[in-house]
């Protein structure tokens, strides 16, 4: 079952809500200690050059860039009324930290940190943000820009980070073995809903089966109506009466025989 939103500030509640989810989805997983910084920086066999820490510095690496974007964007609006909200994801070449896809406990602290910013740049919005206009800018390798919106930007980096907690979690437990790995790290926020509702739909089926199986094994509860209808029929039967119109005689046989002749 879907649910709408009746306003921006529904929306945009939702949206931080579930962008922060999934980010707390990496901080229960760091914080568990179920991952050594060896397993951490362990480079995958089946996707070449890559490390579960590489993935989790590079969902930071634009979750960080958005908020960067929209807090200097508020700092500046204060005295141009008129400023452009840029982003450019690609500048993260210079602006990603190193020492988050080597070390757990770096990690750990980083998305604590940037999911208090998150939260911190869209505090007393109330759905202004959602709706913001953005000019987003992508290297192809030329130079192209393209509107946007905040909202969009943020459901953006919540479905990229879940992107790359999936390939994170191949790596942690299909090649290394992790069996402490949560079953929902890295499922997107549609597929835990679906989940739900078939979990849901799955138990209803079954009551309803279990119902239907008790309905057809009971024994009858009114033997003595039961027997008094039967005898009734039979009554009916030998006086030629039909059970189905009572008082009237069946005369089916007869006019058939009738137009026969």
């Amino acid at each position: 079952m879907k649910l709408s939103v009746s306003s921006c500030k529904e929306a945009e509640e939702s949206l931080l809500s579930c962008t922060a989810q999934i980010m707390n989805q990496a901080v229960e997983l760091l914080g568990s200690r179920s991952i050594s910084d060896e397993a951490y920086t362990f480079e995958s066999k089946i996707i070449a050059g890559s490390t579960p820490g590489k993935h989790f510095r590079h969902v930071l690496d634009h979750l960080r860039i958005l908020v960067d974007a929209i807090y200097d964007w508020q700092v500046r609006v204060k005295h141009e009324p008129r400023s452009i909200l840029h982003v450019d994801y690609d500048s993260r070449m210079a602006s990603k930290l190193a020492c988050v896809e080597m070390s757990v406990s770096a990690s750990l602290r980083e998305f604590q940190r940037t999911t208090e910013r998150l939260y911190d740049v869209f505090r007393g919005s109330d759905g202004g943000l959602y709706h913001q206009s953005v000019r987003l800018c992508a290297t192809t390798p030329f130079v192209v820009e393209m509107d946007s919106t905040v909202g969009r930007e943020l459901w953006f980096c919540g479905l990229h980070a879940i992107h790359h907690y999936a390939l994170a979690r191949v790596i942690l437990v299909r090649e290394l073995d992790l069996k402490r790995i949560d079953d929902q790290f890295g499922v997107a926020p549609s597929t835990l809903v679906h989940r739900e509702w078939r979990k849901e739909s799955n138990r209803a089926d079954v009551a309803h089966d279990a119902a239907f199986h008790r309905r057809q094994v009971e024994p009858d509860t009114h033997p003595q109506t039961s027997s008094s209808a039967s005898r009734g029929a039979l009554k009916r039967r030998s006086s030629g009466q039909s059970a189905s119109q009572p008082g009237h005689v069946s005369c089916g046989y007869d006019q058939q025989l009738k137009s026969k002749l």
